[in-house]
């Protein structure tokens, strides 16, 4: 069985690289069990434009930086924080940015499409077994890289390799680590606790700058307790102001306990009365997050931001599935908050 964490040697050794004059009689075969091969050019491919189903990436581009180091990983996204989301990751070479609205930009769509299209990939993930755009673009790709997906109710096989999702965790940040493990044979005794959390990689200036601006802004210092609140959410999943208005004002009352809250992309602060904070930097929110000792967020992206930093995040919910879309990893949890307008 293959280890994780020996690395690639033992999967190179059982499958080594092969030559470009093998290569092509290679990959007249499909329908492969497992990949056979260990990839050097990797693409993600989510052409998604929400920030929290990027994120939700991170533990599939750790797992692949742990499994191929020295691999070159690309990601396909239509999130405009994409970049920034995969900034410090080493591995991390190219973003191909799809416009988060595609129909309005049809030349940038086809512009990125013939970008990646033409770029020779030994490997080309589709990490989801629900999104039909993702399985498009992943065929869509080099006719000669090995495509990797989830086999599905909704996603019968036209891939290379084609894992069933019925055994994989219900949690969107693992089912896509599951998918490689499966793939690779590696690490499928491990428990769903060792796969890696969320992380935006904050740097240690980031997380400076965002300490100084969270002292500057509540005039505290190491011994006062902060709690940053995030109101935002989209359509049902959004909480009534009254209950944001006595979660504020409880936690308030605790003893040497400060609140702010981290105010949404529209700009439009919803507690007035507390101190906020407003960036349109993704790291920028991210490293105030990551000073606060606890962050409560409404269901949405903002929330699993939360979960990709040091800070102990606390996830919202109403209406979805807690257990597939809380913020994931750490000592973070979720919990489950009745709505009384509905």
């Amino acid at each position: 069985m293959f280890d994780t964490h020996s690395h690639s040697t033992s999967f190179e050794k059982t499958f080594p690289a092969l030559e470009s004059n093998d290569t092509a009689s290679f990959f007249k075969k499909r329908n492969y069990e497992t990949l056979p091969f260990a990839p050097t050019r990797i693409l993600v491919c989510r052409p998604n434009g929400r920030l929290g189903n990027t994120l939700l990436l991170t533990p599939l581009v750790q797992e692949l930086e742990d499994t191929f180091p020295g691999a070159e990983i690309d990601v396909l996204s239509a999130c405009p924080a994409a970049k920034e989301i995969f900034r410090e990751y080493g591995s991390v070479r190219t973003i191909h940015q799809l416009p988060r609205l595609g129909v309005r930009e049809p030349a940038s769509v086809l512009s990125t499409f013939i970008s990646a299209a033409h770029t020779r990939y030994d490997l080309v993930i589709d990490p989801c077994p629900l999104s039909w755009s993702s399985r498009f673009w992943s065929r869509a790709m080099h006719s000669k890289s090995f495509k990797l997906g989830f086999l599905s109710q909704r996603k019968r096989a036209n891939v290379d390799c084609a894992i069933p999702i019925e055994n994989a965790p219900r949690h969107m940040a693992q089912y896509p680590v599951h998918l490689l493990r499966q793939a690779t044979r590696s690490g499928c005794s491990r428990t769903s606790t060792e796969i890696p959390k969320l992380d935006i990689k904050l740097t240690a200036s980031e997380r400076e700058m965002g300490a100084k601006t969270l002292a500057n802004l509540l005039r505290t210092d190491s011994t006062t307790r902060v709690v940053g609140l995030f109101l935002n959410a989209t359509g049902a999943k959004r909480l009534p102001m009254d209950f944001w208005r006595e979660l504020a004002r409880r936690l308030t009352e605790q003893r040497n306990t400060r609140v702010i809250e981290i105010i949404p992309a529209h700009g439009v602060r919803n507690l007035a009365e507390m101190p906020g904070y407003f960036s349109t930097s993704v790291r920028r929110m991210a490293s105030v997050i990551d000073a606060t000792n606890c962050f409560i967020s409404a269901d949405c992206g903002v929330m699993h931001l939360g979960a990709a930093t040091r800070a102990t995040t606390i996830g919202l919910f109403n209406i979805t599935d807690a257990a597939k879309y809380a913020p994931y990893g750490g000592r973070n949890t979720s919990f489950v908050v009745k709505n009384d307008n509905e």
